[in-house]
């Protein structure tokens, strides 16, 4: 054994060192370095030659190189047999080298990926300095850095020269499945109560997910786990039916697919990181394939009789015809309302008690990339749980809401025929609703929405509310037997506030521009006896341009929508959102109910606070939806949301 400069040699006895050329076995190593990615043995016709390291000031003529990343395990042929047999025949493995899971997509985890222990101290040392930022929002809560390709550090630089060659063309041979060169890779850091909920990874170009993990000693009962979900008949995702522990030098991968959904579980650990290296394969960018997104299936109500009386269960405040014009003035300016105390606090007290009942049935609702909480099972609800549940299908309950909103909610036997929609619900830690398109539930009432004629929609002036108003008000805890009552349209009872030459025109992003402009929490109304004395809640009947939606319409025409064919607005059915939570002690000032552009998801246009026995009304726009983030581990208990949706 000789030593020359920084190279190693190991010849044979009949080789003359005398004979040995440094410059040729430089060329060779390169050579070989080109073919065989930074293997250790190269082997020369008559002699083996080991190489440590080649110093480039005391080699001047031979090219620079850095001992690679050892991953010889991976080329090794039988364990390449290996992983082909049972990765493209989808037979699953699970072995102390290498494990195969095929079901309910292919993943697989190779332990004790990098096998230089000094490589991955060193990795980290620099990636623990590495810039990141804050990431958060409904689907996600971590720390990430920026692209590690952007990083000329010596060991990220060496790590992701590796994956973008050795890991990339091995991958490409051995799963069959075509990459083109490029790679995206980044680090994360997930601290306690950081998560990354259900979703597919899914992108025209993304290929192969993978993740490195760097967290030594991480057990289950930290949580971060990568959980993997199986789907319906629908590809829609289900429940989690595999989890992977973060184990420390592990590399796992799997094929980005519309159905590869997984999620990072929560980190509930207050002392441990959950920290990676982690990206995409790519491939030819190719066209979206996939069916249309099934909608959520939703179950409608009509209008019914009861036999309970209104006035039994609302605070007798909120039946005078005073608060008609509160509410209503509310709600035109800012499209939400809070009305404290709105039940009766014995009826309320009731309902709270049973609402812990072992009697109800609660059940899962998903799919696990929309929402996560609990539905009760109405045939299951105690007896005064019950009847408070049908008090919001009632037909009082309905012409109740159409004295606050103006809404046409209700039916006329003809073309006019208000739904509703009600879910009960449970939360707990873990439960969630995530940002989606409203339009796959909107799919489910398309018929209410062409039942419509379109309109201009005025923008009047209230002056006093009508004597038809005021009489509904007082009967409305009276059972009433001889029909429905029509209730007048609102240019029948208000009158507009410019002549038919000069009509405004509220639209729907005119809305969403008020919306914007308006502060995002609703205003709490607790009694209108006394709050209607403030003069922003008092109509002004003596200038007829001074409301306040009409000042911000000078230019409305800048933002109406009309129709393609006449030119005229379209006046789409509104919806309503009516909000009741329960249990809302253990909570905090956070965990509110927002509503988001589905576009612009940045800031809640409206959000309902957290609070017991207040009744919540919002006239939702046109592409927003409905966001209760997620419940992290530290919440104790249950909490419950009653939540209907009113359709004109």
């Amino acid at each position: 054994m000789q030593k020359l400069g920084n190279i190693i040699l190991r010849i044979s006895s009949d080789h003359l060192l005398s004979q040995f050329n440094p410059q040729k076995i430089c060329k060779n190593v390169s050579k070989s370095q080109e073919l065989n990615h930074r293997y250790h043995n190269i082997i020369l016709p008559g002699k083996i030659l080991i190489l440590s390291n080649i110093m480039a000031e005391e080699e001047p003529t031979c090219k620079r190189f850095k001992p690679s990343i050892p991953l010889n395990h991976i080329y090794n042929p039988e364990f390449e047999s290996l992983f082909r047999r049972h990765w493209l025949e989808f037979t699953p493995l699970k072995s102390s080298r290498l494990e195969i899971i095929t079901t309910p997509f292919r993943v697989c985890k190779i332990p004790n990926f990098i096998r230089s222990a000094t490589f991955m101290e060193e990795l980290k040392n620099e990636l623990s300095v590495v810039k990141g930022r804050r990431e958060g929002m409904d689907l996600y809560c971590f720390e990430q850095t920026e692209d590690l390709g952007d990083v000329k550090t010596e060991y990220i630089t060496r790590l992701h020269d590796v994956f973008e060659n050795d890991v990339r063309s091995w991958i490409d041979t051995n799963a069959g499945i075509g990459l083109s060169t490029a790679i995206s890779m980044f680090s994360s850091c997930y601290c306690d109560t950081d998560y990354f909920l259900c979703h597919d990874d899914y992108m025209a170009d993304r290929k192969i997910a993978y993740v490195l993990y760097l967290s030594e000693n991480w057990t289950a009962e930290d949580g971060g786990s990568l959980d993997l979900f199986d789907t319906d008949s629908l590809d829609r995702p289900r429940d989690i039916v595999h989890s992977l522990i973060p184990e420390y030098n592990s590399l796992v991968f799997f094929e980005v697919t519309n159905t590869s959904y997984h999620q990072v579980a929560e980190v509930i650990s207050p002392d441990k990181s959950r920290w990676t290296v982690h990206g995409w394969f790519h491939s030819p960018v190719s066209r979206d394939t996939r069916p249309p997104r099934p909608a959520i299936e939703l179950t409608f109500h009509q209008p019914s009789e009861t036999d309970g009386e209104l006035s039994s269960w609302v605070m007798d405040s909120y039946l005078s015809k005073n608060i008609v014009i509160g509410i209503q003035g509310e709600l035109e300016k800012k499209f939400c309302t809070h009305l404290a105390h709105f039940f009766k606090e014995e009826v309320y007290l009731k309902v709270s008690t049973e609402l812990i009942s072992e009697e109800i049935s609660w059940k899962k609702m998903g799919p696990a990339d929309r929402r996560n909480y609990e539905v009760a099972e109405e045939t299951t609800l105690p007896s005064t749980l019950r009847k408070f549940y049908e008090m919001f299908k009632s037909i009082e309950f309905f012409r109740l809401l159409k004295n606050y909103t103006e809404l046409e909610l209700i039916p006329d036997g003809n073309t006019m025929k208000p739904r509703m929609v009600i879910e009960l619900q449970r939360w707990s830690k873990g439960s969630y609703t995530l940002i989606y398109e409203p339009e796959e539930c909107e799919q489910n009432y398309g018929d209410i929405v062409k039942a419509v004629e379109c309109s201009k929609t005025l923008i009047s002036k209230r002056k006093e509310v009508s004597e038809e108003i005021v009489k509904d008000l007082e009967c409305l805890g009276k059972k009433n037997i001889n029909g429905l009552k029509k209730i007048p349209k609102a240019s029948e009872v208000y009158s507009s506030s410019d002549n038919s030459d000069d009509e405004r025109v509220m639209t729907i992003k005119m809305k969403k521009k008020k919306w914007r402009e308006d502060q995002p929490t609703c205003s709490r109304i607790e009694n209108y006896e006394e709050e209607r004395r403030d003069s922003s809640l008092q109509p002004d009947t003596d200038d007829p341009d001074a409301s306040d939606i009409a000042d911000s319409l000078s230019d409305s025409s800048k933002y109406t929508e009309t129709d393609d064919q006449s030119g005229d607005p379209v006046a789409e059915p509104a919806t309503l959102d009516v909000i009741m939570q329960f249990n809302t002690s253990h909570g905090s000032e956070d965990d509110t109910i927002d509503y988001v552009d589905c576009k612009e998801q940045d800031t809640p246009i409206i959000r309902v606070p957290s609070e017991d026995n207040h009744l919540c009304l919002i006239r939702k726009i046109p592409d927003t939806c409905r966001l209760q983030k997620y419940v992290n581990h530290y919440y104790e208990g249950f909490f419950y949301n009653l939540i209907c949706t009113y359709y004109e």
